[in-house]
C-alpha cells in the first residue's frame, strides 16, 4: 500500500469516527448565547459561534447558531449587562475567522518502511414596572425586543405570554441576571409564511456598554448533553478566561492588523485597528455551568498557534540498510568462495596442472 493510500484510509476512518460520535451526542436545548426555544417543530442547536470585540468601554457580541431539524419559529434570550442595540451581521465572517486562525502546518520527516507489513508510525437597574419593553425592531427574520426587568417571575411571565414558552430551567437561569440588574435581548425568529427555520441562521450583532468582558453562559446549564462553543475575542491585548465549564483550548492568539481583513469584508468593521485576537474552543459540560464566561487581560501578549504536523516518510535509511546488507552478503559469499578455492588448491591430490 502506498503512503498516500494509507493516509486516505486514516482520514476516512477519522471522519467516520467523528460522524459516529456526532450521531451519539444528545441534542441541546440551550446554548451559551442564550436559550434557544423552537416552536412548531423538532429542532435544536448543533453549532454555536461568537465573536466578541471589547475596547474597555463597549462590547460587541456577534453570535450565530446552526440549527438541525426545523420549526415554524423559535426564540433566543440573550442577557446583557446594559441596554443594547442590535443589528444583522454577515455569516461570511466565520469563514474569514476560520481562515485567519487556521493551524500552522509543519512538515517533518520520519523514518518509515516502504511495506505496510513491516510497521511504521500511524498516521468559546430596573424600571418602575416589573418588565419594560425598551425597544422593538424587525431585522430580517428576527423580531427583536430589548427588555428591562426587576422581577424574575414577571420576566418569565412576560416571555411566556409573548410566545417564548420558556422551560422551567431556562426561567431559573435568568434569575441571577435580574438580581444583577441586567437587560435582555429577546429574539423571535420567524421565516415567514410557508417556510421553516433550519440550517445556519443569520448572525446578530449586539452592542452594549460594559467595563468588563463577558459572554452569557448560564443557559447552557439546561443542555441535555455536552456542547462545543467557539468564542473569538478581539481586544487591546490577549485575554484569558477566568473559569471553564469542562475542557477549553486556546486555538489561536496573535495580533491582527486591518490589512488582514480586506476592505469591504465582514471582518473589516471589527478590525479597524491593530487588535489582539484570541480563539477559545470549549467542550461545555452542562452540569458544571453556574456562571458566565468572564475574561481578563492576560499577563502577556504571547502568541500561540495550533500546529498540524504533516509527516513525510523517509525511506532513505531503509534503502541504505538494504544496500549495506547486500554488500555484506556479497562480501560474505565472495569470502566463502575464496576460502573454498584456497582450500581446494591446498588439498592433497588436487587437480594437477
Amino acid at each position: 500500500m502506498s503512503k498516500h493510500g494509507a493516509r486516505w484510509i486514516a482520514r476516512i476512518a477519522a471522519l467516520a469516527a467523528l460522524l459516529l460520535t456526532s450521531a451519539l451526542v444528545a441534542p441541546v436545548e440551550a446554548c451559551g448565547c442564550g436559550g434557544y426555544v423552537p416552536h412548531g417543530g423538532d429542532a435544536y442547536v448543533s453549532q454555536e459561534q461568537a465573536l466578541l470585540r471589547w475596547d474597555g468601554q463597549t462590547e460587541d457580541i456577534l453570535m450565530s447558531l446552526g440549527v438541525l431539524g426545523s420549526s415554524q419559529d423559535a426564540a433566543v434570550i440573550l442577557p446583557v449587562p446594559a441596554q443594547a442595540t442590535v443589528k444583522l451581521g454577515q455569516a461570511a465572517i466565520w469563514d474569514q475567522l476560520d481562515e485567519l486562525t487556521r493551524p500552522v502546518i509543519v512538515t517533518k520527516k520520519r523514518l518509515a518502511f516502504p511495506f505496510p507489513f513491516m510497521g511504521g508510525a500511524a498516521a468559546a437597574p430596573g424600571a418602575a414596572a416589573p418588565v419594560t419593553v425598551l425597544s422593538r425592531q424587525t431585522l430580517g427574520p428576527f423580531d427583536v425586543s430589548n427588555l428591562a426587568a426587576t422581577d424574575a417571575s414577571a420576566l418569565a411571565d412576560w416571555l411566556n405570554q409573548n410566545g417564548y414558552q420558556l422551560s422551567p430551567g431556562l426561567a431559573q437561569a435568568l434569575q441571577p441576571y435580574v438580581a444583577e440588574g441586567w437587560f435582555y435581548v429577546a429574539v423571535r425568529l420567524s421565516p415567514g409564511s410557508g417556510t421553516t427555520l433550519s440550517g445556519a441562521l443569520d448572525p446578530l450583532q449586539v452592542t452594549f456598554a460594559s467595563t468588563s468582558l463577558v459572554y452569557p453562559m448560564r443557559a447552557s446549564a439546561n443542555a441535555r448533553g455536552p456542547e462545543t462553543v467557539t468564542v473569538y475575542v478581539l481586544a487591546n491585548h490577549r485575554v484569558q478566561k477566568t473559569q471553564n465549564f469542562g475542557s477549553t483550548h486556546t486555538g489561536f492568539a496573535d495580533w491582527v492588523d486591518p490589512a488582514a481583513a480586506a476592505a469591504g469584508t465582514p471582518l473589516a468593521s471589527f478590525v479597524d485597528r491593530r487588535l489582539f485576537l484570541t480563539k477559545f474552543v470549549d467542550q461545555v459540560d452542562p452540569a458544571q455551568v453556574n456562571d458566565d464566561f468572564h475574561f481578563t487581560i492576560a499577563s502577556s501578549d504571547e502568541a500561540a498557534h495550533d500546529v498540524i504536523v504533516d509527516y513525510e516518510d523517509d525511506y532513505s535509511w531503509f534503502y541504505l540498510l538494504c544496500g549495506g546488507l547486500c554488500l555484506v552478503v556479497v562480501l560474505g559469499v565472495a569470502g566463502v568462495t575464496a576460502l573454498v578455492l584456497r582450500r581446494g588448491r591446498q588439498r592433497p591430490g588436487g587437480l594437477a596442472a
